[in-house]
């Protein structure tokens, strides 16, 4: 239609899929609309979706004048495409070593791209098996499998998608692998290992955290690693007990990610990665009942507070200029370590091996 145009104005992580939606539902061609990306106010996969830019176009459309929207918290939290619930069945062989001679792998779980219409090939959905195939570990035989789930629930790329599931279940297993033939975490980590930077990273985390020397009375370390978007991590996270379940005190956190272009951001992403995956790791959590979602807003929502932060230290490895290897992320990589990390510990410090995330279901922010 001559002189109509659509302009937007959207948190959005995806503006030409932003500009293909609005040419499909206005029916105007891509030079009179324009798509301006605002600030994402913590993109972390939601601002993929386009939900809400439909529902304003649409609305705009009907009413013929421009429209804000802006869902209010019960809205966003209850209308969500929440992170895949998943089922991880892990069979490990021993020998007498103590050497890891078999390993099943075998991951449950909706399918993020199978539910956004994408053909899956026989190995299923890469979003689901990410950070589970291809691990430097000398595992003799091994089988890895993805089973998909036909759950109705709407899934979406949740910070780090597939790597934060799959890591915790394998750095997990690893852990409990150790503890079966009696062998410390990390050493037994690095001697399974075989890829030189896995095992400069595993020594980064270990070194900087004084992994052989005892912590603080009444405290535990475990440890964990990981790789996902071309970057390697590994956390050790420290513990000690409350009454209420684990005190995280202090993480350290190494990553070689190549090329390391700005050291502060970097630091900064591990940060606020590490939080992202204590919230996740310890209260996450949406519950269903008849199709509904349950928690509408904080107050069933419980999340970390300023003062129950940890310290955080990050190490950085410095990479060489390689120019046959992608320069590997940094935004998603200090969230799959942190749970598998956090378990090990609280295994150490209790002897209870928490296998089911989160460790404090049903959690509530005080008044």
């Amino acid at each position: 239609v001559v002189g109509v145009s659509c302009e937007i104005w959207a948190p959005t992580q995806a503006a030409k899929s932003v500009l293909i939606l609005a040419s499909a539902l206005t029916g105007l061609r891509s030079e009179n609309i324009t798509v301006n990306t605002t600030f994402l106010g913590g993109g972390l996969g939601r601002k993929i979706e386009m939900d809400f830019i439909s529902q304003a176009i649409q609305v705009a459309m009907a009413i013929n004048r421009p429209v804000k929207l802006m869902w209010p918290r019960e809205e966003d939290f209850t209308h969500d495409f929440y992170r895949p619930m998943a089922a991880v069945s892990v069979q490990v062989g021993l020998d007498a070593g103590p050497y890891i001679n078999g390993w099943i792998y075998r991951n449950v779980s909706p399918s993020i791209l199978s539910q956004r219409g994408v053909t899956l090939t026989a190995k299923g959905d890469s979003q689901a098996y990410e950070a589970s195939q291809d691990l430097p570990y000398n595992f003799g035989s091994r089988l890895t499998e993805y089973a998909m789930h036909g759950s109705p629930i709407p899934v979406g790329f949740w910070r780090s998608v597939g790597a934060s599931i799959n890591t915790f279940a394998v750095e997990s297993a690893i852990d409990e692998a150790a503890n079966a033939v009696g062998v410390d975490p990390y050493l037994f980590r690095r001697n399974q290992l075989t890829d030189p930077r896995w095992i400069a990273v595993l020594e980064a985390a270990a070194n900087a955290s004084g992994w052989s020397s005892p912590g603080p009375t009444g405290t535990a370390k475990g440890i964990a690693i990981g790789a996902a978007f071309s970057s390697i991590c590994a956390q050790v996270v420290e513990v000690r007990k409350s009454a209420l379940g684990p005190i995280v005190s202090r993480v350290w956190i190494a990553i070689d990610c190549g090329i390391c272009v700005n050291p502060d951001q970097v630091k900064a992403q591990l940060m606020g990665g590490v939080i992202h995956g204590m919230n996740s790791a310890l209260f996450g959590q949406q519950t269903f009942s008849n199709g509904a979602a349950q928690a509408a807003n904080f107050n069933r929502n419980r999340v970390t507070l300023l003062k129950e932060a940890p310290e955080v230290s990050v190490t950085i490895i410095a990479g060489s200029i390689d120019r046959t290897r992608a320069i590997g992320g940094v935004g998603e990589l200090g969230v799959p370590t942190f749970a598998p990390a956090l378990a090990n510990a609280w295994f150490k410090l209790t002897k209870v091996r928490v296998r089911d995330l989160p460790f404090l279901p049903g959690s509530k922010m005080s008044d």
